[in-house]
């Protein structure tokens, strides 16, 4: 009867570990692997006019002028993950017929952004033919997904916006020539797709000027840029003292196990070590932490110090109060490995969940 009683005892103490690990580990994959796969929609929706309204957009269009505009990304100057912002260096390009009075180079300026820089390269006027380039340095304020940091993608858009209504001027993307510079970098990225479009938008405000109509409809040119991490160096930075505490944790574990020690006193420095692992990648994003995989990672290793000192405490007590050094035995080895297959299960399934291959 006691050796029955001891059996269901360590059958319900493992599914207890198990359950709770499988449960946070599943959780955490699925939510990093969802985050992963909705960069994809996230691509097309933000690059492509809704149905409804560019139906108004060729309605209103029907009489404007319609320049042929492109881009190219010359350089991805500055990323800036804490301070929500990048800057891209880019030459843009205006071709069309007809209205000679037009400035479209002076009379663009980026959404949530603002042009730094502004060189005009050619400004060619013959008779019906207008031609534009000029070279932007645009500052943008972007609001970056952080879920997966720091195994993370990032989507870079500029969306420069005309100063004339639809009605007036209307952008046809050049996809042909548009593209990015090939030798395009930044540390840490590297460069997955870009694509040059258009979008139509419409203002929240005419700005008090009489001249412009109620919910104004305008035309932008999109470049949008996807980046992702090139590898794993800053994502090992962020974990490798958590990796240490983790380890030193299955090793103590492992001690009381088999050689009957009390190495519980070791395990408040281990949970202070992962606990200022914690700050090392906190102090890389922004203040408006989102929650993901850095905590994930962080949160698995605190469960497993947690898990060590609870392991540690039942076998101390089995051996110290009942003697019974062989069903202590029991209980810290089936811990200890049940510890040991969450552990490495997690520091595998999360990074792979998150990693954009």
């Amino acid at each position: 009867m006691k050796k029955l009683l001891r059996k269901k005892r360590l059958v319900c103490l493992f599914l207890a570990y198990f359950l709770i690990g499988v449960v946070f580990i599943s959780f955490c994959s699925v939510s990093l692997y969802r985050d992963k796969v909705a960069e994809d929609d996230y691509w097309k929706t933000n690059i492509t006019t809704d149905e409804e309204t560019q139906k108004d957009l060729e309605r209103i269009s029907k009489n404007a002028v319609k320049v042929k505009a492109g881009t190219y990304v010359e350089n991805l100057d500055a990323l800036d993950i804490k301070g929500s912002t990048f800057t891209f260096t880019m030459i843009a390009w205006f071709d069309w017929k007809g209205d000679e009075e037009l400035d479209l180079a002076h009379n663009v300026h980026p959404y949530k952004g603002k042009i730094t820089n502004l060189t005009m390269l050619i400004d060619k006027h013959e008779g019906d033919e207008n031609y534009q380039q000029v070279r932007y340095t645009v500052n943008v304020s972007k609001t970056y997904w952080t879920k997966r940091f720091p195994l993370e993608s990032h989507q870079l858009r500029v969306y420069l916006q005309s100063g004339y209504t639809a009605d007036k001027v209307v952008f046809v993307a050049d996809k042909e020539d548009s593209g990015v510079n090939p030798s395009l970098s930044i540390s840490g990225y590297n460069l997955l797709r870009a694509e040059t479009g258009t979008y139509a938008i419409r203002n929240g405000s005419k700005f008090g000027n009489p001249d412009i109509p109620n919910n104004a409809l305008y035309s932008e040119l999109v470049t949008a840029v996807e980046i992702n991490r090139d590898g794993i160096g800053l994502y090992a930075k962020c974990i490798i003292a958590l990796l240490g505490t983790s380890l030193w944790v299955l090793i103590v574990m492992f001690i009381n196990t088999k050689h009957r020690v009390d190495p519980l006193s070791m395990i408040p420095a281990a949970l202070f070590g992962a606990v200022s692992n914690i700050m090392v990648g906190a102090n890389l994003l922004p203040d408006a932490l989102e929650l993901g995989l850095l905590e994930y990672i962080n949160v698995l290793g605190i469960m497993t110090i947690i898990a060590g000192a609870i392991s540690i405490i039942n076998v101390n007590r089995v051996r110290n109060q009942h003697k019974d050094f062989q069903y202590a035995q029991q209980i810290g080895s089936l811990m200890f490995y049940t510890v040991l297959i969450l552990s490495i299960a997690g520091h595998i399934l999360l990074p792979l969940s998150a990693y954009l291959f």
